[in-house]
């Protein structure tokens, strides 16, 4: 089994928050680019597309949903 990168799951609770990589890498201090990077990374692990645009946000897929916190 690969590991899996615990950070990933950080970056995910950033975006599901505030709806935007943006507002994410500012909350995370990152850059955009390797927000988006660790974003990819976990839709690739996670085999789905976690969040999905609707107009100039990102709402979260049914099973992005489920790996929120309680």
């Amino acid at each position: 089994m690969k590991p899996f990168d615990l950070n990933l799951l950080r970056t995910l609770d950033a975006v599901l928050s505030t709806g935007s990589v943006t507002a994410a890498a500012e909350r995370l201090h990152l850059s955009v680019p390797a927000t988006s990077h660790a974003l990819a990374r976990a839709r690739r692990l996670l085999g789905d597309p976690l969040l999905v645009r609707a107009g100039r946000r990102l709402v979260p897929t049914p099973r992005a949903e489920a790996l929120r916190p309680q």
